[in-house]
């Protein structure tokens, strides 16, 4: 329960004054009140939580609030069967793991291969000393939602990677 709370607490951090959009995951927050509610009904206090951070090393107590002036809209996530995949990634030089893509909901990367892959999300050019993220042997990358822009990589030796788009 905790890290559902402090996970929400940690998408809410950044509201300011005015018109502000916020990204928080239905499902987690109906998790937790999934939870909230069990426990009450089990008996235990749940008010004795008595710090938390906020995801940027801010901590604060169970006084903190968050004023709402305005109307408040919940956009959910949209289901979706669409997607392409899995292709295969192979390049020991820069190449376009998948295209920027407006409509793309998610993107997973499988390096199956033996070679570190390295990966970049931005127009900037890979390397093996410039990238976002590296994939040794069996590890699996799964692109922040609802980013829609490029991602580059390169392996530093031969290896294969697994990548699916979802749309």
């Amino acid at each position: 329960m905790g890290r559902q709370l402090n996970q929400i607490l940690s998408d809410l951090s950044n509201i300011t004054s005015g018109t502000s959009v916020i990204n928080v995951n239905l499902t987690d927050i109906e998790a937790l009140l999934t939870t909230l509610q069990a426990d009450v009904a089990d008996g235990l206090l749940v008010t004795s939580v008595q710090r938390l951070e906020d995801g940027q090393g801010d901590v604060f107590g169970l006084d903190r609030h968050f004023p709402v002036d305005g109307t408040v809209t919940a956009n959910p996530a949209r289901a979706t069967t669409g997607g392409t995949g899995p292709t295969t990634f192979t390049s020991t030089s820069y190449g376009t793991i998948a295209v920027a893509d407006s409509t793309r909901l998610g993107c997973q990367v499988f390096n199956e291969g033996a070679g570190n892959l390295h990966v970049t999300l931005g127009t900037s050019t890979t390397s093996t000393s410039s990238y976002t993220v590296r994939l040794a042997s069996g590890d699996y990358f799964e692109v922040p939602s609802n980013y829609t822009g490029l991602i580059g990589g390169i392996f530093a030796t031969a290896g294969t990677a697994r990548v699916t788009t979802v749309s």
